[in-house]
């Protein structure tokens, strides 16, 4: 096996430095092969980086790409990307409003790193300048997004769809573009999620003070229109009620797929029974055209803002005016900056199957998908000798990696097992109730429980609760066929949270272990309010 210092997926760490899974499984999916990872710790720490640098956090000599793992953003151990808690600790001290113990307990669910000391960050001397570049930073974001957005759809249908690569010098120019591509709207991605999450925050604050509670916070965050993920639903409705073809729908969202954030996932252009097992569910459920639920949602925040001015004070209306002013303009942006960089993910995954055949016509790979256990920078400088060996013994370390169970958090370097029936995916038996942070549901909802691992291999029925492990946009259409939202994973602003609340669907996040307790078939009542789920193994009386 390689060691960690010549091994692209496996970091070494300094032995105080702390990290953690939490959150990273929702964008980049499974064990990552050499150039997947590679492609990501590039474009995600530059993007990351230069979204500081705009937002003020920074200074100009921390813009560049840190030598040392210990000051990185991310890295990847055992090929599960993980994030530097530290590293986000320090942006925290420096950003007003928040500090670097509130950033990593929404992003990790962690307390300050042991050794993280105030003296040794930016603390308050940044704040005069990132009070001037914050808004200035949020005002770009917002204004560029969705046009970028709307380019890079047209690179992506005219590079991908249309003209593919021929050749590997065609090839690597489009992997080239598809980074630089994921860096334009990777910064723009970055500055919206922090922002957006500060608002949010602010927002949940406001229903406290108005009523004493945070119950219906959730209800002053939905209802937003024009979501991503609507439009993919609202094509898919057509497509199973025959005002749309299967190809023009693949020709819009064909970068989407299983495990999208991992270069080597095959995606629905390459592969699209999944979405024709989903227009088949969407026929035999008679669902609603999403349109109809969004407007449902815009109806209840409207109402909902009504009642949180008429309880407030009224020296606090005008904040709470514009707050929900910057809500409404600023948390829906999570998702366009996330479609963006989807598109440039896939451009790579086109270019990195393309140069896998011209690598295999020439002798140097022996099949097609070895290329993704080339990294990005081999690829890019051009490969004009035999990779077998090479590729031979990362692919012996992926597969290792597979069978290992690697802890969501650790400090230093992990520990990883060989993963057993009888580790942390076998059932425990008798467990009659979780619980989760609700997201959304004013009511409780009862259903079968249906647990899945992959969003291509199950089949909803009207009343069934999904239980996962966490959401991309691959899972979506299955939201509108769904009753309830059961997810190990995430919290308030990760994406299943997002778009259930856009939905109106009663939604349980960050359970850890729902899709472990919960058996296929159980008979559950989801109270997306308290984040509680009764399971009864029998349909209740």
């Amino acid at each position: 096996m390689s060691s960690a210092s010549d091994n692209p997926v496996h970091a070494t760490s300094s032995p105080t430095t702390r990290w953690s899974r939490a959150n990273f499984a929702e964008a980049i999916q499974g064990v990552q092969t050499p150039l997947g990872w590679t492609y990501w710790d590039y474009v995600m720490e530059i993007s990351v980086r230069r979204a500081f640098g705009r937002m003020g956090v920074f200074p100009r000599s921390q813009l560049k790409m840190p030598t040392s793992v210990d000051e990185k953003f991310a890295a990847a151990f055992f090929g599960r990307p993980a994030g530097n808690v530290r590293t986000m600790w320090l942006i925290g001290e420096a950003m007003p409003g928040t500090s670097g113990d509130a950033v990593v307990e929404q992003m990790f669910g962690e307390r300050r790193p042991e050794g993280a000391r105030k003296k040794d960050s930016a603390g308050k001397r940044r704040y005069p300048i990132v009070a001037v570049k914050l808004p200035l930073c949020a005002r770009w974001a917002a204004k560029t997004l969705r046009p970028i957005l709307a380019d890079q759809r047209q690179w992506w249908h005219q590079s991908v769809i249309v003209s593919p690569p021929k050749d590997q010098a065609s090839a690597i120019a489009l992997l080239k573009r598809s980074a630089e591509e994921f860096i334009r709207v990777g910064e723009r991605h970055a500055s919206m999620t922090l922002i957006g999450q500060g608002i949010a925050e602010q927002i949940e604050a406001l229903a406290q003070s108005a009523w004493g509670s945070r119950d219906r916070a959730a209800d002053l965050m939905t209802g937003y229109g024009s979501m991503e993920e609507t439009e993919l639903m609202g094509d898919l409705w057509e497509v199973a009620q025959n005002q749309l073809s299967l190809d023009d729908f693949l020709a819009r969202h064909g970068y989407h797929g299983p495990d999208e954030g991992n270069l080597a996932s095959t995606i629905w252009r390459e592969d699209p029974k999944p979405v024709q097992r989903m227009i088949d569910q969407y026929r035999s459920a008679s669902v609603a055209h999403p349109k109809a639920k969004e407007a449902a949602q815009i109806t209840r925040r409207e109402a909902t803002e009504a009642d949180l001015l008429a309880a407030l004070g009224r020296g606090k209306r005008s904040k709470a005016k514009l707050l929900l002013k910057l809500g409404r303009s600023l948390i829906p942006m999570r998702e366009v900056g996330k479609a963006g960089f989807l598109h440039a993910i896939d451009g790579a995954r086109c270019a990195a199957r393309v140069l896998g055949d011209d690598l295999v016509a020439k002798g140097f790979l022996d099949a097609r998908d070895d290329v993704f256990f080339l990294t990005y920078s081999e690829l890019i400088a051009g490969v004009s000798t035999p990779q077998q060996e090479l590729v031979a013994e990362r692919k012996a370390n992926h597969a290792q990696y597979q069978t290992l169970d690697v802890p969501q958090a650790w400090t230093g370097n992990p520990t990883a097992e060989v993963a057993t029936p009888k580790a942390s995916d076998a059932p425990v038996a008798g467990v009659e109730q979780i619980t989760g942070i609700g997201v959304f549901g004013d009511e409780e909802v009862t259903g079968r429980a249906r647990v899945a691992l992959d969003p291509a291999a199950v089949d909803l029925e009207p009343g069934d609760i999904l239980v996962c492990r966490t959401t991309d946009p691959s899972w979506t259409p299955l939201f509108l066929v769904a009753e309830a939202l059961v997810i190990d994973t995430g919290g308030q602003m990760s994406h299943g949270a997002i778009v259930a609340r856009e939905l109106g669907v009663p939604c349980v996040i960050n359970t850890l272990t729902g899709t472990r307790d919960i058996p296929d078939g159980a008979h559950l009542t989801v109270n997306g309010t308290t984040g509680v789920v009764t399971i009864r193994q029998t349909e209740p009386a």
